[in-house]
This record gives structure tokens, sequence and C-alpha cells, in this order.
């Protein structure tokens, strides 16, 4: 079995543990067992349940954003329109990547307060998303007309706590 096999199955493993029943209800033994790996076989990868959070937000982001970019063609598309099609394109991924609910912001509630080191990483993607969305938006606030059009970045964050809102109630209402 490749390195990189025994990495991911860890790292998707302890995603879908860390979403289902949150981070510090997670244990390493849990993880090695859902992943079908020694404990061993997770320190070669990691030193610890956080060092190997760290890195399942990276894996995490690289995933979601395939899902959510892959697709969407915005050839020969007008700058507002590509907006449009953007946040439509995004509504119609939102149930596979979010139907759990969202690690980031589940990891932004439960340790914000406890591991500084993770909530900076959460605080990181945050505002890369932002920055990311504020780009979608900017063509789109610039041909609007009017007093009450908010800046690119406003739409920006509120988009993002749209999507952190769906999350929570999608996972209320879903049933396993």
């Amino acid at each position: 079995m490749a390195k990189t096999d025994t990495k991911t199955r860890l790292l998707e493993a302890a995603y879908s543990l860390i979403v289902a029943k949150g981070y510090p209800a997670t244990s390493v033994d849990e993880i090695c067992e859902a992943a079908g790996v020694s404990k061993g076989s997770f320190y070669h990868f990691f030193k610890s349940k956080q060092e190997l959070t760290l890195a399942m937000i990276e894996h995490h982001m690289a995933d979601a954003q395939e899902t959510i970019e892959g697709g969407l063609d915005l050839t020969g598309v007008a700058e507002p329109e590509r907006a449009i099609r953007y946040v439509k394109h995004v509504e119609q991924g939102a149930e596979e990547i979010w139907r759990d609910g969202c690690l980031i912001g589940s990891l932004a509630l439960e340790l914000a307060e406890t591991n500084p080191e993770v909530r900076e990483k959460v605080s990181q993607v945050f505002r890369g998303l932002a920055d990311h969305f504020e780009k979608v938006f900017m063509p789109l606030c610039r041909a609007a007309k009017g007093p009450d059009i908010p800046p690119a970045r406003e739409l920006a964050e509120q988009f993002i706590a749209a999507i952190e809102g769906g999350g929570v109630l999608s996972r209320t209402h879903y049933e396993r």
C-alpha cells in the first residue's frame, strides 16, 4: 500500500468522524479504525491529532475547491453574468460539499478558544475564501448602480455566512 493511500485514508476518515462527531469527541484510535490503519501508521504521518487536523483542512479545501470549480465554464460570459453563474454553480454543488455540515465552520466553533493554531488556520481559510469570492463579485458590483449596492468584500462575506448558515440548517435537517 502506498504511503499516500494510507495518508489519504487517514485524512478522509478524520474528516468523516470530525464532521459527524466533532473534534473533541473524535479520538486517534477511532480515526485509525475508520481508516483501517494502525496507530503506528498514524504517527508515521502525523505527530498529533492537531497536526492531522491542519493537514485535513488543506486536503478538504482542495477537494471542495475542485468540486466548486469543476465543470464551471465561463468562457465567453460577460463579467457581471459570471458572478451570477458562479453562485448558481456553487448552489448546485452545495449538497455534495456541505450535506453533513461544514468542517471549517465546525472547527471554528469548537476550537476558537482552545486551539489557537487550528483557529488561525481556519481564519486563513475564511480570509482566502473571502478574497476569492470578492474577486468573483467585483465585476457584478462595478456593473450595478445605486447607493444600496454593497462592496464586493461585503457580498463575499455574506456569501460565506449564507454557506455556513446553510450548512448548519442542512446538518439539522439531514438524516444520516
